[in-house]
């Protein structure tokens, strides 16, 4: 029987890739963040004398669509360069066993709960900098397998739920000794494009907004006290709040909004000319009714 050992929820901010300690003072000022030593410290005492096979990893900057997917390749090799912050981590070379035999088997357990999901093996599919800056950390041995998978981006939480508990199932009847990592964060609003590099410090206080403060802070406790009733209970506010996705949606609604009010005032343009034409068809019919009176 298969087991889950440890759960792990834990950052992935690009800057885990700076090694320098200058490097990371010039960015991050007095306040630079304690990652560093603090996970080193957690695969040192938490992981390399733990008895497991395989991470299985939740990649929250792996955007799926239409199904959960999950990574099937025999081996994760390659050399990778982020396109958000290509200064921080580029030509980066890795090589992870993976675990294809378990990713079949968790496919085959959602399958059976009614969801769909995929296990991938191409070759060319990309990993993401959750997956290699976590492993860079969790696993510098590169000896341990690495199972990486997306996130849905049109499934509700309710669906998110049930392929845990399918994920959570197929684990258990594999023979997989499982060390699952949830590689994320907490409130994803970031500062402005004017601000955003004043507030690149550790410190609490370079939160985004003292209410996405508050709302990781409570979050907090809650996993703390094992409330997960109430993470659930709060994850769909959380996630239209605190998110990236809510500024995009506004920052969109912004651009459609102008664009449309140019369209209004500039007479060469295809949808001004298709109002006017509008227009002047309804004057036509107009006139021929009152004709016709």
């Amino acid at each position: 029987m298969g087991e889950i050992v440890a759960a792990i929820f834990t950052t992935h901010v690009p800057r885990l890739m700076i090694h320098d300690p200058e490097a990371r003072r010039a960015y991050m000022g007095k306040n630079v963040t304690t990652f560093y030593e603090a996970m080193e410290a957690l695969e040192r005492e938490r992981l390399r004398g733990l008895d497991f096979d395989t991470f299985v990893l939740i990649d929250t900057h792996w955007f799926t669509t239409l199904e959960y997917v999950l990574n099937a390749q025999e081996r994760l090799r390659g050399l990778y360069t982020s396109e958000e912050l290509p200064q921080m981590i580029h030509e980066y070379a890795f090589d992870y066993p993976g675990d294809p035999q378990l990713a079949a088997v968790i496919v085959e357990a959602a399958r059976s709960g009614g969801l769909r999901a995929i296990a991938s093996g191409y070759p060319t599919l990309p990993l993401h900098y959750p997956t290699l800056n976590v492993m860079h950390y969790f696993n510098p041995s590169a000896t341990r397998c690495v199972l990486s998978m997306g996130v849905c981006q049109t499934a509700r939480i309710s669906n998110d739920v049930a392929f845990g508990v399918a994920m959570g199932a197929a684990i258990r009847a594999s023979t997989r000794r499982v060390v699952l990592i949830a590689a994320g964060g907490l409130s994803h609003r970031f500062w402005d494009y004017d601000n955003v590099l004043q507030h690149a410090s550790a410190s609490p206080e370079d939160i985004s907004s003292l209410a996405n403060r508050l709302y990781d802070e409570k979050l907090m406790e809650w996993f703390k006290s094992g409330r997960h009733d109430e993470i659930l209970r709060a994850a769909p506010e959380y996630r239209a709040e605190c998110s990236p996705g809510r500024r995009r949606l506004e920052l969109a609604r912004r651009a459609i909004r102008t664009l449309r009010g140019r369209a209004r005032n500039r007479p060469g343009n295809f949808l001004f000319r298709q109002a006017h034409r509008r227009r002047a068809s309804r004057r036509a019919c107009t006139g021929s009714r009152s004709e016709v009176k």
